[in-house]
């Protein structure tokens, strides 16, 4: 009969990461020691080491529909989203768990970002729900398992009757309807 002499040791240190537990991020910190520990923190209470990307992916999206309220305010995003106006704003939503739809797109890149998921945040239009006008707006476009999807919560907790699930990783197809952009810019989601 064959020993296993690797198989303790081996058996040892998974029990022992299982009872350190935590989610262990793919993604490189952003720099901010701040916002990089609350980050963390956030990843570590809704993601799961044995779930999918995607379904951490979820987690994540539900955890920034729910914690997060809407307050109207303006960012000065006239350069863009810049890695310094992105970190800047996802602090600040992290801090005041509040803020408008530039700041919450700013967290989930981050937060995504985090998880090892390309991200872009997409500046463009959503339709009023009665359908009035246009309006400015933002969310994050990410690439997930090697396809790329919008996420939205911010409209579907707030313009879609509630239908919150349905913008976590939508295609162009789906959000067509509601949004608009330049698609040009950005990547397109299947």
């Amino acid at each position: 009969m064959r020993k296993c002499v690797w198989l303790a040791p081996v058996l040892a240190l998974l029990l022992l990461l299982a009872a350190c537990g935590g989610y262990v991020p793919a993604g490189e910190p952003t720099g901010n020691e701040t916002l990089d520990a609350d980050v963390l923190s956030v990843l570590e209470e809704v993601c799961e080491t044995g779930n999918s990307l995607e379904e951490n992916v979820r987690a994540v999206y539900d955890w920034v529909a729910e914690a997060i309220t809407y307050r109207a305010s303006t960012a000065d995003t006239s350069e863009g989203f810049t890695e310094e106006v992105t970190e800047e704003l996802a602090a600040d939503m992290l801090s005041k768990r509040r803020g408008a739809c530039d700041g919450e797109a700013a967290l989930m890149a981050v937060l995504l970002r985090r998880m090892g998921c390309e991200t872009v945040i997409v500046e463009g239009q959503f339709l009023r729900a009665d359908g009035s006008e246009w309006v400015d707006h933002a969310w994050v476009i990410a690439r997930i398992d090697g396809s790329y999807y919008h996420l939205d919560p911010l409209y579907g907790r707030y313009y879609a009757e509630n239908d919150i699930a349905s913008y976590c990783m939508a295609g162009d197809s789906f959000l067509e309807a509601t949004h608009q952009w330049d698609r040009e810019a950005y990547p397109a989601c299947p």
